[in-house]
């Protein structure tokens, strides 16, 4: 027997966000059948259309010229095991290369690594924004040198949301990396188990909003 975890949080009409990034907005629009709505309009505008508040992904061509789109990324890839690597006991903020590397010993290559620091709690909260944590530069390397498919955060990116530079964008998606952000109950999963990421296929996407669950094993042995 298997559980499904959510791992997404839903949109809605003026869902709580950065104050700097209009909420999207979900409606109806006037095609009517049976004097039912027939359709939904989704209005999401922000600086780059695709990166919108919710759980999402970003394509390497996010932030390298020379990177893939959505629409480009193998099936095999979205479709992986998730290592869940627990930081919720560090302070929020960056990890060194010396503090993940021991706990990355589980991660092989063509996994997922989510970073569970607790912070899906404050979604919708002001503290969000600055309250969970990410590899730096040197720990980011680390994991890529071991041939990860990507990185998923329970925080609004992986690195801080005021950065003018986007470094560490530059270092996961110059890599031909993903990154998934905004996740929700990482604390629900094992630290291995299958799962899937399932954005919308958009041509030419730099990335975009995404359902992701996963499949936990009820018997604690078969996570193993």
């Amino acid at each position: 027997m298997t559980t499904i975890i959510d791992l997404t949080h839903a949109l809605w009409d003026d869902a709580a966000g950065h104050a700097a990034v209009p909420a999207p907005a979900l409606r109806s629009t006037l095609l009517v059948v049976d004097q039912d709505p027939a359709m939904t309009e989704y209005h999401v505008l922000n600086h780059m259309r695709t990166h919108i508040d919710g759980t999402h992904i970003d394509a390497p061509a996010h932030k390298s010229r020379d990177g893939s789109t959505l629409d480009d990324v193998p099936l095999e890839r979205l479709v992986a095991d998730a290592v869940t690597i627990d930081v919720s006991d560090l302070r929020p903020g960056p990890i060194s290369r010396a503090t993940l590397e021991p706990r990355a010993a589980g991660v092989r290559a063509g996994d997922w690594v989510f970073f569970h620091s607790g912070n899906g709690r404050n979604y919708g909260t002001p503290d969000y924004w600055t309250n969970w944590s990410f590899p730096d530069a040197d720990a980011a390397a680390m994991l890529i040198e071991r041939g990860i498919t990507g990185v998923g955060f329970d925080g609004p990116s992986c690195e801080p949301v005021d950065t003018a530079s986007f470094d560490l964008h530059r270092v996961w998606l110059g890599a031909g990396r993903l990154i998934l952000e905004n996740l929700a109950n990482l604390d629900e999963l094992p630290q291995r188990t299958p799962v899937v990421v399932a954005p919308m296929k958009v041509r030419d996407a730099h990335g975009g909003p995404s359902r992701v669950f996963a499949f936990v094993p009820d018997a604690p042995w078969a996570a193993k």
